[in-house]
């Protein structure tokens, strides 16, 4: 009975949390300040949605292309969708969300929210790099399909399209195919598709993306505490402790210490 109780306490908290981090994607990524749809846009839309449509065509995968402007999706399927029971019917349909949720309803939980905690980090890494550069990197997951007595598993990867001129992220494309090559890759990372270096790893991946230290200073600041108390507490000077915040801050890719509190919360960091 307790196995039980603490099996729904921890799906609870799971579902909780999925929704806190879907809403902080939909904030960071729905209120952009989006300039008014100019043709230049609608080009790079019809572009986008026949990459998608090649895409699932050419892999039998599931392409899907958000329009985070509009907050709508487009959802193209091959044959995958047959066999994971998703998306009947039809090719090709329209939904009006950024999210696939008939898809991750068949994935594991753990993964779809890990995916959508590296896409934060993505989002928040896009906008610091040139605007040339957004075309080179990308998210690539690896999603378990939750129940499967076969382990099956999805291979996913995520491309931001940004608008030339406000330098908005306007579209999102997600590709899944099967994971062929049942890749030990477990949960994912953002990686520069042009010379193939991982800019950042997800927490199982990368648990000392940031150091004992780091993970220690960032925690008392998270208490309420001053770089001068820190520095007391941990026998060491103030010069330290801000070196210490510095390196959290641009590993982090956030402009202050309260969204450096944040992330590492919801990474499970602190």
């Amino acid at each position: 009975m307790y196995g039980v109780r603490l099996f729904l306490s921890i799906l609870i908290y799971n579902q909780f949390y999925m929704r806190a981090i879907q809403s902080d994607l939909n904030e960071k990524l729905l209120q952009q300040k989006f300039s008014s749809t100019s043709e230049k846009e609608n080009l790079q839309l019809q572009k986008c949605q026949e990459i998608a449509q090649n895409c699932a065509d050419l892999e039998n995968g599931i392409a899907v292309l958000s329009d985070l402007q509009n907050n709508k999706s487009y959802v193209y399927s091959g044959k995958i969708a047959d066999e994971l029971n998703i998306f009947q019917k039809q090719k090709s349909k329209e939904i009006e969300s950024i999210w696939e949720e008939e898809l991750f309803s068949i994935l594991n939980a753990e993964d779809v929210l890990q995916k959508h905690l590296l896409e934060l980090q993505f989002f928040q890494f896009i906008k610091t790099i040139p605007f040339e550069a957004h075309k080179d990197y990308c998210v690539v997951s690896r999603l378990r399909i939750a129940g499967n007595p076969n382990q099956k598993s999805l291979l996913h990867k995520m491309f931001y399209f940004t608008n030339a001129d406000d330098k908005n992220v306007e579209l999102a494309l997600c590709l899944y195919h099967f994971d062929f090559l049942n890749s030990s890759l477990h949960h994912g990372m953002i990686i520069n598709t042009a010379n193939s270096s991982v800019i950042h790893q997800t927490e199982d991946g990368n648990a000392s993306f940031l150091s004992v230290r780091e993970k220690e200073i960032l925690k008392m600041i998270q208490d309420g505490k001053r770089s001068k108390e820190i520095a007391d507490l941990l026998f060491i000077s103030i010069n330290t402790v801000n070196r210490h915040r510095q390196n959290i801050l641009e590993k982090l890719r956030v402009g202050n210490m309260t969204e450096a509190c944040m992330m590492a919360a919801k990474l499970r960091w602190i």
